[in-house]
């Protein structure tokens, strides 16, 4: 029998303790909404979801955050527990959460942990609001946001465990080598890659595991001890920022994901079932077979994802282009151009939807040496193995120098010649400088989506897959447009119209309005049980 590794351990007690935390249930009230209005609620967010585009499974962390700071818009920072309240009844409406789960008590932990940040806001603003262009505000409810999902659902803390579980398995393996940054920031930065590679995260989940590593016991903290250390925990902060905003950390995640994706497999492994995990890992031919189950059961969830991406994107090119072609397009060409032109208008929608389609369909599914390499990975992580040599690695690239200046100067020329050609054709086939602006905008972000669908579907893959011909001349001939939408993505996030419209003209309205109908409804409700429970007289 093989003896398990000291990482594997901790990660089983971590979920002995869960199970036991589970199963405690509060017998007192419940906290309940009317169940009229979720499915308006519902179709909101799902519709939200798809033009926002964000992560399917930061879905919920994404809808706390957005609810958390309108809320917060709306009522201002006055009663935190109207904040928590409305903020359980909108996540309850929506069925991110289950109704009639939670005990009201949940109202005041909620409020707790919004007051903290508040409390952690307010100060950083008055104590160093003089250093540097920083907003904390946005950045401290998006980690806010983390600690309530993990009040919510303690189950989403598990990838933490896991973090460091990898981590220490990932140090015993390799050894990196590269200069100029200190100890601590060695580990903050390949802490913060581990979990970027496990749940794909976002800066906010990135940022809130790093502030529990770095503060002790950090979701115990009341109010008064965070005024009383609002010095350490602002350079934590400051430290946390740094190191997510590093240059290093993009290439020191690409090389961590191909080695730690593999760990995904286990999660699903316990997360099935944490007291069978505990026979498996016991015998590794089980875990094999396991293992290889599992691999099946997720390869073949990337058809379903990659079909939900096309739909998606289908969905936020009829939206945007009906927004954008009432807004600006219609008027542009009534008002200059005297006529409307239908083929600019067809052509922007179903070229970026060739492109979506032509990206989604190099997509294939990992073969058996690619499980081969997971079982591998797993089994070395599970069990103790004999000591080796670390394996040295370095992030430094020779880029600099006159052949990447030439190579640089090269791209930027095939960059313009592309756009400039295109420009030219689309000119010529009726399309006028704003219906062309439109159509690369469309045409970038919607090559982004997809091959960031085509990432996710290829997440598990732990060897590398050797790229054909056509699809790498593909590839070379989309980048641009790549690049074009990564820059868009990046630089037009806070500023996106779309959103700003959903969330202020749409949701705002709609939420008050239904508050109101569920206030009415609770109304009725009452009156009903008044009437049905007075005694008749005889």
């Amino acid at each position: 029998m093989n003896s398990l590794s000291s990482e594997i351990q901790p990660l089983l007690s971590y979920y002995d303790n869960l199970l036991r935390r589970m199963t405690i249930r509060d017998s007192g009230p419940k906290f309940k909404v009317g169940e009229a209005l979720s499915s308006v609620a519902s179709f909101y967010e799902r519709l939200r979801y798809a033009i926002d585009y964000k992560k399917e499974h930061l879905l919920r962390r994404n809808a706390i955050e957005r609810i958390l700071k309108r809320n917060l818009w709306e009522k201002g920072e006055g009663d935190v527990k109207v904040l928590g309240e409305a903020l359980l009844k909108e996540l309850t409406w929506a069925k991110y959460i289950k109704n009639n789960f939670y005990p009201l008590t949940k109202i005041n932990e909620l409020s707790g942990i919004i007051s903290k940040y508040l409390v952690l806001s307010r100060n950083f603003a008055i104590e160093f609001g003089v250093r540097g262009d920083i907003k904390w505000k946005d950045w401290l409810m998006g980690v806010c946001s983390c600690e309530i999902e993990e009040s919510l659902d303690p189950e989403v803390s598990s990838v933490d465990v896991l973090s460091m579980a990898v981590e220490s398995w990932f140090e015993k393996k390799f050894n990196w080598v590269d200069g100029g940054l200190t100890v601590d920031e060695k580990e903050d930065e390949l802490a913060i890659a581990i979990h970027r590679s496990l749940i794909r995260g976002d800066e906010s989940q990135n940022a809130y595991y790093m502030v529990r590593r770095l503060y002790k016991n950090w979701n115990l903290v009341k109010i008064d001890e965070v005024e009383k250390n609002i010095d350490y925990i602002y350079k934590i902060c400051l430290r946390i920022r740094k190191s997510l905003a590093s240059p290093i950390q993009s290439r020191l995640y690409r090389f961590v994901q191909k080695e730690v994706s593999a760990f995904q497999v286990l999660k699903c492994l316990i997360d099935e079932n944490p007291e069978a995990a505990k026979e498996i890992f016991r015998d590794p031919q089980k875990l094999t077979l396991k293992v290889s189950e599992v691999c099946d059961e997720r390869y073949s969830e990337i058809s379903s994802r990659v079909n939900r991406g096309i739909i998606r994107s289908v969905i936020y090119i009829f939206v945007t282009k009906i927004v954008l072609a009432i807004a600006i397009e219609v008027p542009y060409e009534l008002y200059f151009v005297k006529h409307l032109s239908y083929l600019p208008i067809v052509s922007s929608i179903a070229i970026p939807l060739l492109f979506v389609f032509l990206v989604t369909a190099t997509i294939r599914k990992p073969g058996e040496d690619n499980t081969r390499r997971i079982i591998d990975l797993i089994q070395d992580f599970v069990y103790v193995r004999d000591t080796r040599e670390k394996t040295d690695f370095t992030l430094v690239t020779r880029r600099k120098g006159l052949t990447y200046n030439i190579f640089t100067t090269v791209y930027l020329v095939i960059f313009v010649l592309i756009f400039s050609f295109i420009s030219y054709g689309l000119a010529k086939v009726g399309f006028d400088i704003v219906g062309i602006g439109i159509f690369f905008i469309f045409l970038s972000l919607i090559l982004l989506f997809g091959y960031r669908v085509k990432f996710s579907a290829s997440e598990l893959n732990v060897i590398p897959k050797k790229e054909s011909l056509a699809s790498n001349f593909f590839t070379n001939l989309t980048l641009p447009f790549l690049d074009l939408g990564v820059w868009l993505s990046d630089k037009f996030t806070s500023l996106n119209f779309f959103i700003l419209f959903f969330d202020f003209l749409i949701e705002a309205p709609l939420k008050n309005i239904m508050g109101i109908l569920d206030e009415w409804g609770n109304y009725l409700r009452e009156r009903r049980e008044e009437a049905v429970e007075i005694p008749v007289e005889r």
